[in-house]
């Protein structure tokens, strides 16, 4: 009777605690629940307002650059040229924040970050006494037709958001190679207008040559290791401040990262590659001040940083200082030849010299190792193609990217012309006039030779 008292004794106790333990898990579990919850609401809601302010810096874009080309007097042209340049920096802003996969939105982003670049020079130009060509008229209405396009489909999306739909839960559903959200987000570039050429940011820097990702090789990776990847190219970052946010999927899988900083507000946004853990694309919210770091500095920072982000062999091929940032495009060289479609841009905060921006899907979509030709035109030889009036300034060997996804091995040829600067680019072998570009310049803006 002793033994079986003693028995149920224990079971009582076991019972016991083991209620006592799940009633513990309940609560952790609650509080765990609860804690999720409340994240994906906070995400929700910084996806929410980057949407809405893309909205709007759309729609003032549209409606100042109406106003603009429609303006008799040239003051206010280059006013309103001025807002619609802020509103699309602005919008380039919220479309790198929002949960779209990166090169889907690749074509709409760089659309409307050139469009802010180049409502910034003519505005400057006004400013300055010079006014509107023909051909900058024309542009503008070309432009203004892309603008209008955008503003309508997001106009769609914004009454959808309106009934109830989640960016979150639409940017985790996969149809095919992207998600839902970046599906519907992607129909803003599906223009029915030719995009005018605006080259102000150097030659081909938003070539994306081959649809399928060659420069991604390495296994993929935990985010822990993407994130102590992260900390070992962000030398300047803390590890407690530094916060996973999000995953995405696409042409490239990402963890998405966030640092803050002592006051918990955000400063940057960062994309790693969950394939081999590379740096794909970094977005800075951090105010600038004065300047004090030189080009030459920003210049040499730009190559530490890609360096220890894993580029192969980089140079600067691209530099411009505007508002107080360094934007450098840096392109990896092999057997003398500047490849070009694997360019990586950088972003430097002149007044403290730190990382801003890094956008490297071009990179990382095209990068291997190429069968390239010794040229059979020699650098001498093809000077002699360029007509009289312009003078050379530079010529190197360059791989570019053409259209139907082709590259090809050429001399490029830097010159000037009455003030203007253009690229030259014949064919390495045959001679065969490639391409010209002509570059639009921006404020204080140079070309690193």
């Amino acid at each position: 009777m002793s033994r079986i008292t003693k028995r149920n004794a224990g079971w009582v106790i076991a019972v016991s605690i083991l209620g006592a333990l799940l009633a513990v898990f309940i609560v952790l579990y609650a509080i765990s629940s609860n804690q999720n919850q409340n994240s994906s609401a906070s995400l929700e809601n910084i996806y929410e307002k980057n949407f809405y302010d893309l909205v709007d810096n759309i729609n003032n874009t549209e409606n100042k650059l109406a106003k603009a080309i429609n303006a008799t007097d040239e003051n206010m042209q280059a006013k309103y040229l001025r807002e619609v340049s802020i509103n699309a920096m602005l919008a380039t802003t919220n479309l790198n924040n929002l949960p779209a996969g990166t090169n889907e939105m690749a074509e709409s982003v760089a659309f409307v970050n050139q469009l802010s670049g180049y409502t910034e020079t003519l505005s400057k130009n006004l400013e300055k006494g010079k006014s509107l060509s023909t051909q900058d008229a024309q542009t503008l209405e070309q432009v203004y037709d892309s603008v209008l396009y955008m503003k309508n489909i997001l106009a769609e999306m914004n009454q959808d958001m309106w009934k109830g739909y989640n960016i979150m839960q639409a940017s985790q559903k996969l149809q095919g190679e992207t998600d839902a959200f970046t599906s519907a987000l992607s129909k803003v570039k599906n223009v029915e207008v030719d995009y005018p050429t605006m080259i102000y940011d150097g030659p081909f820097s938003d070539s994306v040559v081959n649809k399928k990702v060659h420069g991604l090789s390495a296994a993929a990776v935990s985010e822990q290791k993407a994130k102590e990847n992260l900390l070992k190219i962000f030398v300047n970052l803390d590890e407690e401040n530094v916060e996973f946010q999000s995953d995405a999927s696409g042409r490239f899988e990402t963890f998405n990262f966030v640092a803050k900083d002592e006051n918990g507000k955000e400063t940057l946004f960062v994309q790693m590659t969950k394939q081999g853990g590379r740096l794909l694309t970094a977005t800075s919210r951090v105010d600038h001040a004065d300047e004090t770091i030189t080009m030459d500095s920003a210049r040499e920072i730009a190559l530490n940083f890609c360096t220890r982000a894993g580029i192969d062999n980089p140079k600067v091929v691209w530099s411009d200082n505007l508002e107080g940032n360094a934007y450098i495009n840096i392109a990896p060289v092999q057997e003398n030849y500047v490849l070009y479609p694997d360019l990586v841009k950088v972003k430097i905060d002149l007044a403290t010299g730190d990382v801003l921006g890094f956008e490297a899907t071009g990179y990382y979509t095209n990068h291997t190792a190429r069968n390239l030709p010794s040229p059979s035109i020699s650098k001498s030889e093809v000077q002699k193609f360029i007509p009289k009036k312009y003078v050379v300034k530079n010529v190197r060997l360059a791989l570019i990217p053409l259209e139907y996804n082709r590259e090809v091995a050429t001399w490029e040829v830097a010159c000037t012309m009455g003030g203007d600067e253009y690229y030259f680019y014949y064919n390495a072998q045959t001679g065969m006039e490639e391409n010209i570009l002509k570059v639009i310049k921006t404020n204080n803006g140079n070309l690193l030779m």
